[in-house]
């Protein structure tokens, strides 16, 4: 028999440095400079995207930055052109529940659930908590909880006085995509005295602060989870920095609350002299995607081999083959591979790597469908025993077409494209799954660079 496996391939990430070891905030300073002398609301409402243009931020000690999310809940982005300073408070923080009343999630988070009788709603979110309804004060869902040693980041569940185990992980260390925390459950308490009804917390919100100088911390940004009734907290946000050089000797929170989960922090750069302290979920490096291109949605999966529907949970053991092909089974044998956003009539190439002997691979397009859900149907000369095989396909970015008034060609803005520390916009996407669903992305920019993504 020809045995045909799947290799699941491990969490990649390429990291190209660069020589001039400078970021490119990509901030094109239209918002002019951030200089608050008094407490400040900003309605995110004028910018749908979330993403704010600065020549430079001095947040003042004693001054407090906080918003109104936008309609589309987008995360906080400030891009600055110069050094962002941070004596004060920067605060995206979820909201605490009001009686039976859900708090609101921070800008990029969600909101907790409301207590409702007879059924308590679950907190919205990726990780939201469940909704409890128990009697004499045994359940309360959080967003977050989670054991010693573990890493849930946001979204986990427990109980009252029941420690439950980690659940419903989501996000990554680099944080790519920049994501909130999730809602708390509402909870019901019944007892000897009647129904109470408690709101869950809102999850912290999401803020990115990227410099084309440096970014110093005095103060404090603060992303923490909502407060919850028994335990029934917003687990914490996301905080990312990029710059240069990251300073000072403040606090930077993403914690969750009443039990929620704590959110992730991630500092992107090349040198850091900060000494305050970092609360939540925290990794540090230099990764030089800013913000990855936006609204793409690019999913590619195996579907099926010669008729024989695909595991979704593949080994990916040759010893232990997830597709066995029969003897009889003649080349060239046909693969269906699934897209969704991908255009139609884009090259869809299946590559399959033996045991011995070199890579075969084949090619069709995904001519039958639409953009939003299409396939393609490659033929394919299996080699001897079989081997590891994938899908690729590299397709541009969405958003490139005409001008609604001109009818010409535009240049795509960075919301549209993301981009990179080096201020390179991403021209183009690669896509490579392997049997079962896998998947990495791999973004390419005007220039030819490579970043790659981690498999989802």
């Amino acid at each position: 028999m020809k045995t045909l496996s799947v290799f699941c391939a491990a969490l990649l990430f390429f990291l190209p440095v660069s020589s001039r070891a400078q970021v490119n905030s990509g901030s094109n300073g239209s918002d002019g400079a951030l200089n608050p002398t008094a407490n400040l609301v900003i309605d995110m409402a004028d910018h749908p995207d979330g993403i704010y243009h600065y020549t430079s931020v001095n947040i003042p000690a004693g001054v407090t930055v906080s918003f109104i999310p936008n309609a589309g809940n987008k995360p906080v982005v400030w891009l600055v052109q110069g050094d962002c300073v941070i004596g004060g408070t920067v605060d995206v923080s979820g909201k605490d529940a009001v009686g039976a009343t859900g708090g609101n999630g921070g800008p990029g988070g969600w909101r907790g659930g409301s207590a409702v009788n007879p059924n308590p709603q679950a907190g919205e979110g990726p990780g939201g908590g469940r909704g409890g309804s128990v009697s004499w004060a045994w359940g309360g869902w959080s967003a977050g909880w989670y054991p010693s040693g573990t890493y849930p980041a946001a979204g986990t569940y427990g109980t009252v006085g029941n420690n439950a185990s980690a659940d419903k992980i989501y996000g990554n260390t680099f944080v790519l995509p920049i994501l909130g925390g999730a809602g708390g459950g509402g909870f019901l308490n019944s007892d000897s005295s009647g129904v109470t009804l408690y709101g869950g917390g809102g999850g912290g919100g999401a803020i990115l602060v990227a410099s084309s100088g440096f970014i110093r911390v005095d103060g404090n940004i603060s992303s923490i989870g909502g407060i919850g009734g028994y335990n029934s907290g917003g687990s914490g946000g996301g905080v990312r920095i990029v710059a240069s050089n990251f300073r000072g000797g403040g606090t930077i929170n993403a914690n969750g609350n009443s039990s929620g989960g704590a959110g992730r922090i991630r500092i992107d750069t090349y040198q850091s002299n900060f000494s305050g302290t970092l609360s939540g979920t925290t990794s540090q490096g230099f990764q030089p995607i800013i913000l990855p291109a936006a609204g793409q949605g690019i999913q590619l999966s195996i579907a099926s081999i010669a008729g024989n529907t695909v595991s979704a949970n593949p080994s990916g053991v040759l010893v232990n083959p997830d597709v066995i092909i029969p003897a009889q089974q003649s080349n060239p044998i046909p693969i269906v591979v699934n897209c969704n956003n991908i255009p139609l009539n884009t090259e869809i190439s299946v590559i399959v790597h033996p045991a011995n002997g070199p890579d075969v691979q084949a090619v069709a397009t995904n001519n039958a469908g639409t953009l939003a859900a299409s396939t393609a149907t490659v033929s394919l000369n299996m080699p001897r025993g079989g081997g590891i095989i994938y899908a690729k396909c590299v397709s541009g970015l969405a958003g490139l077409g005409a001008d609604n008034s001109s009818k010409e060609l535009r240049t795509k803005s960075l919301a549209e494209t993301g981009w990179t520390t080096d201020g390179e916009r991403f021209a183009k996407v690669e896509v490579t799954a392997s049997l079962g669903g896998q998947q990495q992305i791999a973004y390419i920019t005007e220039s030819g660079k490579r970043y790659s993504l981690a498999a989802r």
